[in-house]
């Protein structure tokens, strides 16, 4: 049941990670073609830069779940593997560490900005800050679900970047 959830929670991160950039697309190409045609859009600038920043924190959820983040381990491949995995657990402490500042904080930034428009549209610029508590609780998750892994000593390929899940 847990891995259907998972699976389930996998598939709307990626359908949404699609559905930002191809709305990102859209958005970039009239903004374009309004421009060509001396008529430009005052809010396709905007509303692009802000769903880049939603697609940015969906990325990073996405690259989480994948393990597909970027990782220099020059250092840690030298260690012997108890001393790897404990570095691993490190590592991944500070990441849940990291997600949960960013849940705390998300929920301030929100409220702050709830009664400010954007300067294109009548749209409340707390929809920026919306993904953020979002980031911080998956992200927090998968990282006390990669320890877990660790802790269990399950093999995944020696923390090997882009091992699926």
């Amino acid at each position: 049941m847990l891995r259907l959830a998972g699976l389930l929670a996998d598939r709307a991160v990626a359908a949404a990670a699609v559905l930002l950039l191809l709305a990102l697309l859209a958005c970039v190409f009239l903004g374009v073609v309004f421009r060509l045609v001396n008529q430009p859009l005052a809010w396709s600038d905007e509303m692009a830069q802000y769903l880049m920043v939603w697609t940015a924190f969906v990325g990073w959820i996405l690259a989480a779940r994948r393990r597909s983040h970027i990782r220099i381990t020059v250092v840690i491949d030298q260690l012997p593997p108890p001393l790897r995995r404990a570095a691993e657990v490190l590592i991944q402490l500070a990441v849940a560490a990291l997600g949960m500042v960013l849940l705390s904080r998300s929920f301030g930034l929100i409220e702050r900005n709830f009664d400010v428009e954007w300067v294109s549209l009548p749209l409340s610029a707390a929809l920026v800050y919306v993904p953020m508590p979002v980031a911080g609780v998956a992200i927090t998750a998968q990282a006390l679900i990669e320890i877990a892994e660790v802790l269990a000593g399950a093999r995944r390929r020696d923390f090997e970047a882009g091992a699926a899940p």
